[in-house]
């Protein structure tokens, strides 16, 4: 009985559904989906209707914030996210050509690592691979380390404490710590001191896709600082904005600190403790060291930041 269910389910699921349900998940838009597959609206709904069929799942239900996946569908993507990706990198066992790829590679980082790589590696791709896509997103370190053993996400990039993972790891530079205020803080007149920064509320990141969240949380309640973290929020990115008009301050790394001076009414600071520098690097699964369209892209990676 279970042989023929699934000769029947395989006969209904082709490699062409899967990576519409692929887009769809991604995407959360069957609109969205059929633009970026070069599909029209009734193919990706009738396609979409096979595939409920198939596996007697609604799959996704629609929501003001477009189609939510069922969990049925959640697990759907694990699998067939897998399986595109074999078939992929099957297609191109006997090299990678950058010219002629037209390949979507699968990153993760966080918002304040995406403004140190992205910018310079698109630009670069531009040139190099003009077909080739980039897709980064933000996991939390257990995710990511899952997503990176099945090959839905190709590579790590940041600071990350991974535990034995079966991953590879890629120092590509050294990067420090930075204390962010207001311009205008009125217990800051000049440089910070180690008073004012313990007694002044700090503003965090709590989300744990990077290791910057738990060093900087150790860092602000050692025994000698004892400062108040005020606030957390989930993303780098809006610590600019909450600094710029509170009194709260904020230690971040230092290059996301002078991207804050430049957009936002803040002044950079030296911690008045000493941190210590952080190893920002590559990370992939020693399942894919040897895939030759991720051996090239880390060589570019490397080459472009290290």
């Amino acid at each position: 009985m279970m042989v023929r269910a699934t000769q029947r389910l395989s006969n209904r699921v082709d490699f062409n559904l899967l990576e519409l349900f692929d887009a769809v998940y991604r995407l959360r838009s069957l609109t969205a989906a059929g633009l970026e597959l070069g599909l029209s609206q009734p193919a990706m709904s009738r396609c979409l209707a096979r595939l409920r069929d198939a596996y007697g799942d609604q799959l996704f239900v629609r929501s003001s914030e477009g189609l939510l996946p069922t969990p049925a569908a959640d697990a759907l993507f694990e699998c067939a996210g897998v399986v595109l990706e074999v078939v992929r990198r099957s297609l191109e066992a006997s090299g990678f050509e950058p010219r002629t790829s037209n390949r979507t590679f699968h990153l993760a980082m966080s918002d304040t690592a995406e403004q140190v790589f992205l910018p310079r590696l698109a630009a670069h791709i531009a040139r190099v691979a003009p077909s080739v896509d980039i897709e980064s997103r933000q996991l939390s370190t257990p995710q990511l380390a899952k997503a990176m053993a099945m090959g839905s996400v190709d590579l790590a990039l940041g600071y990350f404490n991974f535990e034995n993972d079966g991953l590879y790891q890629q120092k590509l530079f050294d990067a420090q710590y930075a204390c962010i205020a207001r311009r205008d803080h009125p217990k800051i007149p000049a440089k910070l001191t180690l008073s004012q920064f313990k007694s002044l509320g700090h503003v965090v990141t709590g989300f744990d896709n990077t290791a910057h969240a738990s060093a900087v949380d150790a860092f602000l309640r050692a025994p000698n600082v004892n400062a108040r973290i005020a606030m957390k929020v989930g993303h780098f990115l809006s610590i600019g904005p909450i600094v710029a008009e509170s009194d709260l301050i904020a230690t971040i790394p230092r290059s996301l600190a002078l991207n804050f001076e430049r957009s936002h009414n803040v002044t950079t600071h030296s911690p008045p403790l000493r941190l210590p520098s952080y190893a920002v690097s590559q990370y992939w699964h020693a399942r894919f060291n040897k895939e030759a369209g991720l051996l090239w892209l880390r060589s570019v990676i490397k080459e472009l930041f290290s």
